[in-house]
């Protein structure tokens, strides 16, 4: 147990936890600084019992959140925010190598004390990690398909390019914003 804050480092990049590093804290903060492109995407995932927001400080992030089992996606900058509802089925990934979104959420028991299981269900990870089974057959059609859009995504920053945003209205307004809305 960490009782100051500190850096993780994942496969997909790091997390400097600013609180939530003692299991006493009654919520968590983190940077994230994903790496860029397939390096950089995290699993796709949700939370038992985690909810969190991203607000990207700097550079640029690609997001992909099941909205209505609706794959939706959005190219995030500075000044982004998403919301995360526990349960929510969602992915993170650099686009800009100087990527940094700041993630509040419910307590993280892990990032206070590594012996606690992480709240975390991988579905789908391009880096290789090991991945949870869906629950359902809607629900692994679903991984297919965010799959596919997550290669196509990939494809896109390799080749310079921003990825395609696929049904942004769904989140703009429901569970994501700009500073620019206020």
């Amino acid at each position: 147990m960490s009782d100051k804050p500190h850096k993780d480092v994942w496969p997909w990049g790091s997390e400097t936890i600013l609180w939530g590093f003692k299991p006493d804290h009654q919520y968590t903060f983190k940077i994230l600084e994903p790496k860029q492109g397939r390096a950089g995407c995290l699993s796709l995932q949700y939370h038992l019992k985690k909810s969190e927001s991203w607000f990207v400080l700097q550079g640029v992030v690609w997001a992909l959140v099941v909205v209505d089992k609706l794959a939706c996606t959005r190219v995030m900058r500075a000044g982004d925010i998403q919301n995360l509802p526990t349960g929510t089925i969602h992915r993170l990934m650099g686009i800009s190598g100087d990527a940094r979104v700041i993630e509040p959420s419910t307590p993280d028991l892990h990032a206070a004390d590594k012996s606690a299981p992480k709240d975390v269900v991988r579905l789908h990870c391009v880096l290789g990690r090991e991945v949870s089974p869906a629950r359902t057959t809607q629900e692994g059609e679903l991984v297919k398909e965010c799959a596919q859009i997550t290669e196509d995504a990939i494809s896109a920053i390799e080749a310079g390019e921003q990825p395609e945003e696929l049904n942004v209205s769904r989140l703009i307004g429901l569970t994501g914003f700009s500073l620019s809305d206020f």
